[in-house]
This record gives structure tokens, sequence and C-alpha cells, in this order.
């Protein structure tokens, strides 16, 4: 086995999914391949707003908080250049092109979300750094797609679930979330603030269901609190975010939802609602759109929901069969193992490294 390899990672943020989930999770994994990462998330988040306290700053706010977001990545360019490879998690700030240029090569660019589409800016900037790289790491085949046709080399990389940590309510010595209460079915839905729009637009099908079933609520977890017109809000339960809650909050689902619209920037996303869904052994309803899709034709985990009558029908249809439900649930877990879980891609992450360094 190769050993000796070195790698500066360069995160957008402590809490960001892309750092936790792109990278951090596989460092002890690369380790046992002879990978050393050293990926210490940087002070200020790159999606860090100004803070109220800043007001009195006025339009100097804006630019001092830049200044600040790309100092505390200086430790991270600078220790860079003493390793063998730099991974970079997406880009240094969104859309700009700005200390890419300086970070030491052989460098990996890694990419889970459609990051050009914002504006012709971004197209261009993530085009410039992907084209700096030795090779972008995307994170489906839509990415990787754009990427190549941009003339980058590139690698499929999908995002990994940690199946140790999400894992089903029966594993032994395992306990399920705490935020189900006995005879409550719970459709469930965990994801940031910025995917609450999907959310919302599952209202009418979410709401009409839960008419028709009354033990039936719904269990959502996010770092903001959801307004779903026309559900009532004594059937929410809202569980604010926190990485230690979040696996025992998937277990208290008896279904999870992945609601996205078919449109480019969902095309990119990377269906990780899915896999934690999946992991824990929770069917799963989602819109056929993207990798959603992809996933959904992988194993029979779950139901494809297009429209409100059948999102309705979908959970009608798992609500009242239980062991649909435990099948589903069974596939997803162990299609979950097989194909996302860390050990297979810190494996591929491996190869790719040494390939590169």
């Amino acid at each position: 086995m190769s050993t000796g390899i070195r790698v500066e990672a360069v995160l957008s943020g402590r809490l960001a999914a892309s750092s936790r989930f792109r990278v951090q999770q596989h460092v002890a994994p690369l380790a046992a391949h002879g990978i050393a990462v050293h990926a210490r998330p940087p002070r200020v988040s790159k999606y860090a707003a100004v803070p109220r306290s800043w007001r009195r700053l006025g339009p100097a706010a804006s630019p001092v908080l830049t200044g600040a977001k790309l100092a505390s990545r200086l430790p991270a360019l600078t220790r860079s250049w003493g390793a063998d490879l730099t991974w970079l998690e997406r880009e240094v700030l969104p859309g700009r092109r700005t200390l890419e240029p300086l970070l030491h090569r052989p460098l990996l660019f890694d990419v889970d979300d459609a990051v050009w589409l914002f504006s012709d800016a971004h197209r261009r900037a993530v085009t410039a750094i992907a084209r700096q790289a030795a090779c972008v790491l995307a994170g489906n085949d839509h990415i990787a797609e754009f990427f190549a046709d941009a003339g980058a080399a590139v690698e499929r990389v999908w995002t990994a679930i940690d199946t140790e940590r999400f894992h089903p309510a029966s594993c032994q010595g395992a306990e399920p979330g705490p935020e189900s209460g006995d005879g409550e079915f719970v459709v469930g839905w965990t994801g940031s603030r910025s995917a609450l729009r999907y959310l919302a637009a599952l209202s009418p099908a979410l709401g009409r269901f839960l008419d028709a079933v009354p033990e039936a609520v719904l269990l959502v977890m996010c770092d903001a609190e959801p307004v779903l017109p026309g559900v009532p809000p004594e059937r929410v339960r809202f569980v604010p975010w926190s990485a230690e809650r979040e696996a025992a909050a998937v277990r208290a689902m008896h279904v999870g939802v992945a609601p996205l619209p078919d449109r480019p920037w969902a095309r990119g996303k990377c269906a990780f609602k899915m896999l934690q869904y999946m992991a824990a052994a929770v069917p799963v309803v989602a819109s056929p759109v993207g990798m959603n899709a992809q996933v959904l034709h992988m194993a029979r985990v779950g139901t494809a929901a297009a429209d409100d009558d059948a999102w309705f029908e979908a959970l009608v249809e798992l609500h009242g069969d239980g062991a649909l439900r435990r099948s589903m649930g069974a596939e997803g877990r162990a299609l979950a193992e097989r194909e996302f879980a860390v050990p297979v891609i810190a494996g591929q992450l491996a190869s790719v490294m040494r390939r590169h360094a």
C-alpha cells in the first residue's frame, strides 16, 4: 500500500454540509490508506453574512467581511505548499476566482452542486478553476458532464454516507429518535433553510395526506422553522438541526421525502437526503429528478412522485403497507452500504489521490 501522501484541504466552513460530507468524514478512512489529510475549517465560513453589529460600517461592511473570509483561508493556502496535493472543496469564495491560482498544485477541485448556474461570472470562475485543477471530483453525473464539456479532467465521486452513524433503529444498541410518539406515523424531511422551498412546494400533498391519516405527523429537521401553507402547525414536529441529533431524527421516520423541482439547479443535487434515509432503512418518496432518479433505479428503495396526486398516493400506500416499508428500507440500507458508504467512497478517493500526487 502506498504511504506518505500529504493533502491539504481548503474548506467552506465548519458546519457547511459539503465540508462535512465531501471531505471531513473521509479524514480517518483516508489515513488508513496512507493518505494524511489536514482539514481544518476556516474561522469564517465563506457563506457568512454581514453581522448586525457591523452595520455601523455601512457600505464598507461587505468588503471587510470578504477580506476576513480570504484572510481566514491564508493558513490553508500556506500549508498547501508543504503538501503533495491540495483538495479544494468548491470555490474559495462563492462564484469567484480569488486565491485559487496561489494554491499549490496538483489541485483537486471538489464540486457537489451546479455552482456554475448563478451567473455568467460564476460559470467563468468555476470553469477557470477546473482547468487549473489536475482533476474535478464531481458529485454526480450531471456535474461531471458539465466539467468534461468545459475541458477539465473529471472523476465522478459520489457523496458518501456514514452508515455507522446513520443506521436503522433496529441495530443492536440503537435507540429510535425521540421526536415520534407512540402510535404516530412519521413522514420526515431533513435539510437546510435554502431547501425549505422544495418542502413548501409539497404542502398541498402533505396537507391532504395529514387530513387522510389522523395519526400522521410531519417531522422537519432544519436550521429554520418551516412555513407550510395548508399544513396544520400542530401536526408538524420541528427539530432544530444539529449534527448530534440528525441521525436520531432520521431514525424516527417511517418514510422520508426528498422533493425537488425539475430544474437545472436541482439536477446538480447529489441525493444526499435519500442516502440519509436509506442508511437508516427508511423508505423514500422522491422527485425523479437528477440523481434522485438515478438512485431510484439502482434498487427498490422507494417511490418516485412527480405531482401532488403521486405524492399523496405514495404516502398513503407506504402508510398502509408495513411489509413494503420494511422491504424498501432493507434494500435502501443494502444499497447505501454497497455503493455509498464512507469506506467505499474513501477507497475511490484514495485511488484518485495516488494517481495525481
